[in-house]
């Protein structure tokens, strides 16, 4: 589910920049491609590793038939719906049966041998009732089909392997064990993520804040997404037919996405010891950064595998219509980058890969339709996220140049920019030289510094520039430095 290849992470960085930054594209020489390259070679190393550790989890899925379901003391009984009546027009399908993870790739429509019971009614532990003051309670909140008390219970029927927080109410951070002050903590927390994220110009990474958590074990160190991530989906597991459950977990799912994953980062001082903080010994809850990743996988596989077979086709297409018309008519430019990649991911993992897709299918066609609409509007989307909470900078100092250069320079700004061009500010007069590698060492072109001036509805935004021309001027190019990005100027 993510590309790992130093191609897709090349074709993700240039497909990031603003719109106007790929004019000329192919022209960007190799100079600009090995400074590519660097930035993101480490974290290509690592996705590579963890698709092998992906490939090998797979081929221990297929070989682990079967279901656990131990049951630790608890009993099950015949269950029927018990959604409020206000919530079935939202009930996310019918009763069916959860799909295992350990067996199903989610996309099978046969899936023999490795379901569970999704009409059974478990009932919490002796442990768990002592524990945990929720398990018992019988109700069933709007948007949920099953009492908290059977969600507790269901905590306790998750896979260890994949659900590794275990038991769930020894790790009660790492679940929606119905506290409202918790999970407005991890909403909180996920919306304040999206903002940062949302914040980071081309080429640039978030690198995700760590909480230290009581467990079992000790204090041991958790990234801050790992919180909403394990608990959402757990919920959704324990509750498919559930509206709320099913959106939180793709809100969820948006750390997953492939470009979206690429904007946030482990920081580790020795993430294959999972030493976090090597001068404090702080340790992170897993093994190593790897092992904690792809425990992250599995998880959203687990996920997966419900949202494609046991949430009916007419609720995702339900789904996604809603979340189409909220982005079309969302005024905040941070909620709206949100929906953006929420829409993605649900359309990447989920619709397109569910059991009952068919492409030629007029209603699909249509989904199909809205989604290509919104993607075309990609660029605006991440730059109003971008600049709608940044401070505005001061102009650089500019120096004088030829009259030939600024005329060139300003016809290639305006053609390129039309009526948001204002003005260009050269950084220097002087053109640097850069040669071929080898012998003869030739020179390939050369290069000058600018900043360019925009105004957009009431705000002058800043850019810089590599202005490139070749040895006998015969080429010239105007190319956004790279990993710059538009930002408000206070211009005068």
């Amino acid at each position: 589910m993510k590309t790992k290849s130093i191609f897709l992470v090349l074709l993700i960085v240039v497909f990031c920049m603003p719109v106007q930054a790929q004019i000329n594209v192919k022209k960007l020489g190799s100079q600009i491609k090995r400074s590519a390259e660097q930035q993101v070679e480490q974290k290509v190393k690592e996705k590579a590793a963890r698709e092998t550790r992906k490939a090998l989890d797979k081929g221990e899925k297929k070989m682990d038939q079967g279901v656990s379901n131990a049951t630790s003391g608890g009993s099950s009984t015949d269950k029927k719906g018990v959604a409020d009546d206000s919530q079935k027009k939202y009930n996310p399908g019918v009763e069916a049966p959860a799909v295992d993870p350990r067996a199903s790739d989610g996309n099978s429509k046969d899936n023999k041998g490795v379901e569970t019971n999704n009409k059974e009614k478990y009932t919490p532990s002796a442990q768990a009732l002592a524990a945990d003051p929720k398990a018992s309670d019988q109700t069933v909140e709007p948007g949920f089909t099953k009492s908290i008390s059977e969600i507790h219970a269901a905590y306790e029927q998750l896979d260890p392997k994949v659900f590794t927080y275990q038991p769930y109410y020894e790790y009660k951070d790492f679940y929606n064990v119905h506290d409202k002050s918790t999970e407005d903590f991890r909403v909180r927390e996920f919306n304040s993520l999206i903002a940062n994220i949302a914040s980071l110009g081309p080429l640039n990474y978030y690198p995700v804040n760590y909480l230290k958590i009581k467990t079992p074990d000790g204090n041991l160190l958790v990234t801050m997404d790992e919180l909403f991530r394990n608990a959402w989906t757990a919920q959704f597991v324990a509750d498919p037919m559930s509206s709320e459950a099913f959106d939180k977990f793709t809100k969820a799912l948006m750390f997953g996405n492939q470009i979206f994953e690429a904007k946030i980062y482990y920081e580790m001082d020795n993430p294959d010891k999972g030493v976090v903080h090597a001068k404090t010994g702080e340790l992170l809850i897993a093994p190593s950064r790897s092992i904690y990743e792809s425990r992250q996988d599995r998880r959203e596989e687990a996920g997966l595998s419900l949202a494609r077979n046991v949430v009916s086709m007419d609720y995702v297409r339900t789904y996604l219509k809603d979340l189409f018309k909220q982005f079309n008519t969302e005024t905040d430019a941070v909620v709206k980058y949100k929906l953006y990649w929420q829409i993605d991911a649900v359309m990447l993992d989920i619709f397109r890969k569910h059991k009952d897709y068919n492409s030629s299918d007029v209603a699909n066609r249509q989904i199909e339709a809205s989604y290509s609409a919104m993607e075309s509007q990609r660029m605006d989307v991440e730059s109003d996220a971008r600049l709608s909470n940044a401070k505005p900078v001061e102009m650089p100092k500019g120096v004088s140049i030829d009259a030939a250069t600024s005329a060139k320079v300003n016809g290639m700004a305006k053609e390129m920019l039309g009526a948001e061009y204002v003005k260009t500010i050269f950084l220097s007069s002087k053109w640097s030289e850069f040669q071929e590698d080898k012998y003869p060492y030739r020179v390939m072109h050369l290069s000058l510094p600018a900043a360019v001036i925009v105004k957009r509805a009431d705000k002058y935004l800043m850019n810089y520039y590599d202005i490139t021309k070749s040895p006998n001027g015969g080429e010239w190019n105007m190319m956004v430095k790279m990993g710059s990005s538009f930002q408000p100027v206070n211009y005068k």
